[in-house]
């Protein structure tokens, strides 16, 4: 057995290391050093959301970093340490909570140096943000990182600014300071208590208790993440490349508040009513922040079309936050019967078909403009009877006929200042980046542009596009079959000459990439665009079926994700 396989000790009736009144919690073997262990809490002082599901990120209000000879390196103060978080408010008119936020001044802790020799190398003052600060404080919190000689001993400490056990959030321990320390291949957790708290309370705790499963749990969490960096993980995505994760996360908690009790408890749908309102309202914070900065007018400058919309709660959500903008499927959801009347007047039950299937050529166009379709016939069986020695029947549909019917849209009556949401739009995926409008596309199952099932090779090293916009930008697993189609996407729309950007969105799926287009490399005529999208049409191997089949979905049942 690994010594790091062992179960940590419970210490609490001994010395702590650190002396008086430190109390120690756990202690267990461990086989990283101290530069993994540096390395591993540099990242969690960054992100304590690792250690508690109830906190959403830390934003870090001062640091400063020593040299090896105790003197400063580097020292930063950001802007929001003069700055108190803002949420917009909900209608009820409760306040975020939060305590001594103006307190951000760097705290100390006595430390007894006779048997661990420790020096400063950092020191942090960070924000915590809880997911809901409307029910758990928003604190600020200082970090002191400190190490031995050639860093074997590591201690990093972290102060709440808080003056008494009482005011102590829930997702902390009651405690004034909380101690982990790497010293002689052991980690160890201890705790400080508050000035007027006798250190035998602590001590008199059982492991089942709230504070010492805390101190199980930072250790378990710093021991794993420790082990990693020895072990050289990375990070295998990265989030917030095109919206800033603070204004992301800040609306999002804002949108959560506003809609998500009464949505969810209004839920008609067969599918899990959590899983899609918290993930639309993440996809809709997401939008907004991405629009606040792309859209310098507001919304009064562009309106939305989120094509197959399914149950409406994205275009509800968007809609009842000033967006103009319609959702459209091919076939209505009990869902949308629950909204107020303006919203349901913006779901639109209509199959999609791309109007470059039903015009003509761009070549024919310019020799006949008075030519408006292709003059192609489109076969759609209807649904087989149940009756023996019956001809199947077919229904024929003109491109005249689709090109004026009421049933189908064909984008040819977007506004130009349409915004495109494909928001887990199935058959629609790859049509997105050809529709010639800005888009966000959330990639789910795969189909070719046939709208058949299809499943697309891993992108080849050296078909790899540039991505000047996100230049960190990790793509899902190229062996897996979402992070082909995910990179596939991507390719269409870097042929159709859109500057793509890609977001790993903070939603709850596994199917989370977002692949973006809101600019172009360069502008060109519509004739121009009309013939790139049929050469890429045609690379892909046609369009064939695509009518048939998306007429056929209006008679099948609608798929619950």
């Amino acid at each position: 057995m690994k010594s790091s396989d062992k179960e940590p000790e419970l210490l609490s009736q001994g010395k702590s290391i650190l002396g008086e009144p430190w109390v120690p919690i756990y202690e267990a073997p461990v086989e990283f050093d101290g530069k993994n262990f540096q390395t591993a809490m540099t990242n969690l002082i960054r992100q304590p959301n690792i250690n508690s599901t109830v906190i959403m990120r830390a934003d870090i209000l001062s640091e400063i970093a020593y040299t090896s000879e105790g003197e400063v390196d580097s020292q930063s103060v950001s802007e929001l340490a003069q700055k108190m978080p803002e949420f917009e408010q909900n209608e009820g008119g409760e306040s975020v909570l939060h305590r001594y936020l103006e307190d951000v001044a760097l705290k100390s802790i006595t430390i007894d140096d006779s048997t661990v020799k420790l020096q400063k190398r950092a020191d942090v003052v960070r924000r915590i943000i809880p997911r809901n600060p409307f029910k758990d404080h928003i604190i600020n919190q200082t970090c002191l990182l400190l190490t031995g000689d050639e860093d074997e001993s590591v201690l990093v400490v972290y102060i709440p600014h808080i003056k008494t056990s009482d005011e102590i959030p829930f997702y902390l321990p009651p405690v004034y300071a909380v101690g982990i320390l790497l010293h002689d291949s052991k980690l160890s957790i201890h705790y400080f208590p508050f000035k007027d708290e006798n250190a035998d309370d602590l001590r008199s705790l059982d492991s089942s208790s709230r504070p010492i499963r805390i101190a199980l749990r930072l250790l378990q969490t710093s021991t794993k993440h420790s082990q990693g960096a020895k072990d050289g993980y990375e990070k295998r995505v990265n989030h917030d490349l095109v919206v800033p994760k603070e204004l992301f996360q800040n609306r999002y908690i804002s949108l959560k508040k506003k809609y998500s009790s009464t949505l969810v408890n209004s839920w008609v749908e067969s599918t899990d009513p959590k899983k899609h309102v918290f993930e639309d309202l993440a996809i809709a914070a997401f939008l907004i922040e991405l629009w606040a900065k792309h859209y310098k007018g507001g919304a009064s400058t562009f309106e939305f079309r989120d094509l197959g919309c399914g149950n409406g709660l994205l275009v509800y959500i968007l809609n009842m936050e000033g967006y103009r903008g319609k959702g459209i499927d091919a076939r209505a959801r009990k869902s949308w019967l629950t909204y107020p009347k303006h919203i349901q007047a913006n779901l639109l039950e209509q199959v999609i078909i791309p109007q470059i299937l039903l015009k003509p050529h761009p070549a024919v166009a310019k020799l006949a403009p008075h030519q408006t379709d292709n003059g192609r016939l489109f076969m759609v069986p209807e649904q087989p009877s149940t009756a023996t020695n019956k001809v199947p029947l077919v229904s024929y549909y003109s491109s005249t006929n689709l090109l004026e019917s009421t049933q189908v849209c064909t984008t040819k009556d977007f506004a130009p200042n349409t915004f495109i949401i494909g928001n887990h739009s199935d058959e629609l995926t790859c049509w997105i980046p050809l529709l010639g409008f800005p888009f966000l596309v959330i990639p789910c199952c795969s189909h070719a542009l046939s709208g058949a099932k299809y499943r697309y090779s891993a992108r080849k090293q050296q078909q790899q596009h540039p991505q000047p916009h996100n230049p960190q930008s990790k793509s899902a697993p190229a062996s897996s079959t979402y992070g082909s189609l995910v990179d596939h996407v991507e390719d269409i729309a870097f042929q159709m000459g859109w500057k793509v950007e890609r977001e790993m969105l903070r939603i709850p799926s596994t199917r989370n990439a977002a692949v973006i287009g809101i600019s172009k490399e360069y502008e060109e005529s519509q004739e121009a665009w009309d013939t790139r999208v049929l050469d890429v049409v045609a690379l892909e191997g046609g369009a064939e079926g695509w009518v048939g089949n998306t007429m056929a979905l209006m008679k099948k049942s609608p798929r619950n994700h």
